[in-house]
C-alpha cells in the first residue's frame, strides 16, 4: 500500500487547464494520483480534449475516475439504456486516459425488494465487467450512498453472495452516514472484497446531531486501524484523501485539506 491520491471534481474543472492545476499540485506535493469524480446530477463530459492533456508530462497519474448519481438498474428501459450509453462512454474515456479503477452506483430497481435489485444489478454489473476487464479497468461501487440500493448489511451481505465479482469502493463515513453501520466491522468483514477506498474523516459529539468532517487526522476515526486492517488483506490500491463537508469541499479549501491530510495518512504507508 503506497499510492496516495485525492479527489477533483470534474464540475468545477471547465478544461484541460483547470484540471492540470490540481495534476500540479498533486505533483508538488509528491502524491501519486488524482481521482476524477464525474456528478451526473451537474451533467457529464467525457471530452477527452478536456481530460488528457492534463497529464502530459507529469508523473501523476490518473488514479480512478468516479460516476454517480446513474441508476445503472432502472426499471424504465429507456433510462436504463440511456444509462448504458453513458457508462461505455465513461469506460472508453477511463482507458483512453490510462486509468484502471473505474466506479460508480449500483443504483436501484424496486426500494422494496432487494432480491429484484440483486437479479437487476448482477446482470448489469457482469455486463460492465467484462467490458472493463478487456480494457484493463477493475471495477467497483459505492455502498449507501443515494441511488443505491446498498444501504445495509444484510443486502451486502446476500449481494457478496450472489456477485462474487463485485468489488467495493469504501468510504467509512458514508458506511456511518449512509448505511448506519460501524465502518470497522464493515471492514473486519470484507476487507478483502475492497478494490478502492477514500479518506475522509467525521467528529461527532452530544446526542444532538452535531457533527463535522475536519481534516483527515483531527476527527474521530482511527486510521492506524483502517489502514492496518488493509495491510492485513495486502490491498495494494490507492487511499484516495476527499475534501468533504460545508469547509473543506470548497475549492479554495480543498488544497489545504490534501496537503495536511497527506501528513498523517503516509506514516501507514510505505512511499
Amino acid at each position: 500500500m503506497k499510492k496516495l491520491g485525492f479527489i477533483v471534481e470534474m464540475k468545477d474543472c471547465k478544461d484541460a487547464a483547470d484540471l492540470r492545476r490540481w495534476v500540479d499540485l498533486a505533483q508538488q506535493q509528491g502524491i501519486d494520483g488524482v481521482e476524477l469524480l464525474f456528478n451526473s446530477k451537474c451533467g457529464v463530459d467525457f471530452t477527452l480534449d478536456k481530460i488528457k492533456p492534463a497529464f502530459e508530462n507529469t508523473p501523476v497519474e490518473p488514479a480512478a475516475c468516479g460516476l454517480w448519481w446513474l441508476n445503472t438498474i432502472s426499471p424504465d428501459p429507456d433510462e436504463r439504456a440511456a444509462v448504458r450509453r453513458t457508462m461505455l462512454e465513461f469506460l472508453d474515456m477511463a482507458e483512453a486516459i490510462g486509468c484502471r479503477m473505474a466506479f460508480f452506483n449500483t443504483g436501484e430497481y424496486d426500494p422494496e425488494d432487494p432480491d429484484k435489485n440483486i437479479a437487476e444489478f448482477k446482470k448489469e454489473y457482469l455486463y460492465y465487467k467484462d467490458i472493463a476487464d478487456k480494457k484493463g479497468i477493475k471495477l467497483a461501487c459505492y455502498l449507501g450512498h443515494g441511488g443505491n440500493f446498498v444501504h445495509s448489511r444484510e443486502i451486502l451481505d446476500k449481494l457478496l453472495k450472489e456477485v462474487p465479482e463485485f468489488n467495493i469502493k469504501l468510504d467509512p463515513v458514508g458506511i456511518m452516514r449512509n448505511m448506519k453501520d460501524d465502518p470497522y466491522e464493515i471492514m473486519k468483514r470484507y476487507a478483502n472484497r475492497i478494490a478502492h477506498f477514500h479518506a475522509k474523516d467525521i467528529f461527532r459529539y452530544g446526542d444532538d446531531g452535531w457533527e463535522i468532517e475536519p481534516i483527515v487526522g483531527m476527527g474521530q476515526l482511527k486510521w492506524n486501524v483502517m489502514l492496518g486492517m488493509l495491510w492485513n488483506v495486502g490491498y495494494d490500491g490507492y487511499i484516495i484523501i476527499e475534501p468533504h463537508g460545508d469547509v473543506w469541499a470548497e475549492p479554495e479549501n480543498r488544497w489545504k485539506h490534501i496537503v495536511l491530510a497527506k501528513r498523517h495518512l503516509e506514516q501507514y504507508m510505505i512511499r
